[in-house]
């Protein structure tokens, strides 16, 4: 054996087929010479690969990524790599964990060799962040079915939550993956939950309508108290020509049809508002199911359904 120096000596150059960026260098300015030809060198490859990764699961996301490691070859002539074993050094990098790496060859030919490295994304902190907020949003919307009608406060509190999940959407909407062959179905998921939450506040506005007026038609508001008094003033002053010994009656009569209305009013909202109630809960019990239902499929496209990629089509 003999240490000659790695200029004098001619070295294949390797190249990645699916490579972006490739830059090779030498582990070292020597290499050792063996008496039957055998040459023994080390050296470092730094390459950016394109590799479409599946995020149709994002954030549990999981697939495999090419790495087309070749040399000069066309029609059988030229050189062929022959591989060792293979071992990663590090696997934590980023949101990414390399799982493994296995060596394989595309359709069998020697000179379509590359690395099959199997990725799997870390969940935590995308949940945390994306997935969580989401469905606590979804459940406080769920629970502000317990609000009255009456009053406003549930309408109020449901333009909050659409409100807040919109700014939501805004300022995390750099951390949402892109586009491609297999789009995030987190995306849909954003999109059903704003959709949600849209349709269950213009319900509690249609039905907050309803408990006040019993009709979706324009109509104008309940007569007040000191309006209907004030009718029953104008209708007794119109009458002039009645006695001074019947005044006393028709003042009694005038309590009593103005306590009349004003039961039959109470009477009228209440109707409207246990109608309007019926109505809340049919509607809750819709939601409820919806979301079930809805909890199921997206369990099982996150979990249970893939979308493929050929990470191969580079060769095609």
């Amino acid at each position: 054996m003999v240490v000659l120096p790695v200029s004098k000596i001619w070295t294949p150059e390797l190249h990645v087929t699916n490579g972006v960026q490739t830059k090779m260098k030498h582990g070292n300015k020597d290499l050792l010479v063996h008496s039957n030809g055998t040459i023994e060198h080390m050296v470092i490859m730094n390459t950016v690969v394109g590799c479409e990764v599946n995020l149709y699961n994002y954030p549990f996301a999981s697939d495999f990524c090419a790495i087309a490691i070749n040399v000069w070859a066309i029609s059988g002539c030229g050189m062929f790599l022959n591989f060792g074993a293979v071992s990663t050094t590090s696997a934590n990098r980023g949101d990414w964990l390399t799982e493994a790496v296995e060596l394989d060859a595309e359709g069998g030919r020697d000179d379509r060799n590359y690395l099959w490295v199997s990725l799997k994304m870390r969940s935590e902190n995308p949940f945390m962040s994306l997935v969580l907020p989401s469905i606590l949003i979804i459940v406080a919307d769920v629970v502000s079915f317990s609000l009255p009608l009456g009053g406003g406060e549930r309408i109020s509190f449901k333009v909050t939550l659409v409100l807040s999940f919109i700014m939501f959407l805004i300022i995390l909407n750099d951390l949402l993956p892109g586009g491609g062959q297999c789009s995030p179905i987190i995306r849909k998921h954003f999109c059903f939950c704003l959709v949600i939450l849209v349709l269950s506040t213009l319900q509690s506005m249609v039905l907050t309508r309803l408990a006040k007026c019993g009709t979706l038609r324009p109509c104008s508001l309940s007569k007040s108290k000191d309006l209907l008094l004030k009718d029953t003033d104008n209708e007794e002053e119109s009458k002039s020509d009645i006695k001074a010994s019947e005044e006393e009656n028709t003042a009694f009569q005038k309590v009593v049809k103005f306590l009349n209305k004003m039961a039959a009013q109470d009477q009228t909202k209440a109707i409207h508002l246990c109608f309007a109630n019926k109505v809340d809960l049919i509607c809750f019990c819709i939601y409820l199911t919806v979301l079930i239902v809805y909890a199921v499929v997206i369990l099982y496209f996150s979990f249970g359904s893939r979308c493929e990629i050929n990470q191969l089509d580079f060769w095609s």
